[in-house]
């Protein structure tokens, strides 16, 4: 299979995805969300890590067991920081949802792959100028 376009900043991208994760998960949070939404914790929680691991598998040549251990470190270093955080709480249910998140994200990897690289064949400007000659 083709690499992801080198052009594209994937560590940045990564880098930039990390901390904002980190930020919000971290950041005092004391409201209450309604009953209907209640849920929608452990869903930001399955696309904080399906999107942190596709960014990091195409940043980094790691292979899937590597990315999925660093992703499930992440998500245990981020839920036992919280469990100081007076404002947050830790949750073993949280850190399932990362674990199988990473573990849905990689399964999904080639489709995020194939994905991107039909987007990229249609906007790159390279290959628009060479079908205009």
């Amino acid at each position: 299979m083709r690499r992801l376009p080198a052009s594209i900043p994937w560590r940045s991208l990564f880098w930039s995805a990390l901390a904002l994760i980190t930020f919000l998960a971290l950041i005092p949070w004391t409201q209450e969300l309604p009953r209907p939404f209640q849920w929608s914790d452990k869903l930001n929680h399955f696309a904080a890590f399906v999107v942190l691991v596709w960014s990091l598998k195409a940043a980094y040549p790691l292979k899937n067991w590597q990315a999925w251990l660093w992703m499930v470190v992440y998500g245990a270093a981020i839920e036992s920081i919280q469990s100081f955080l007076p404002w947050r709480s830790a949750e073993w249910a949280d850190l399932a949802v990362d674990a199988l998140a990473a573990l849905t994200g990689l399964l999904l990897y080639p489709l995020f792959e194939r994905t991107v690289l039909y987007f990229w064949a249609i906007i790159s400007p390279s290959k628009n100028n060479k079908q205009g000659q």
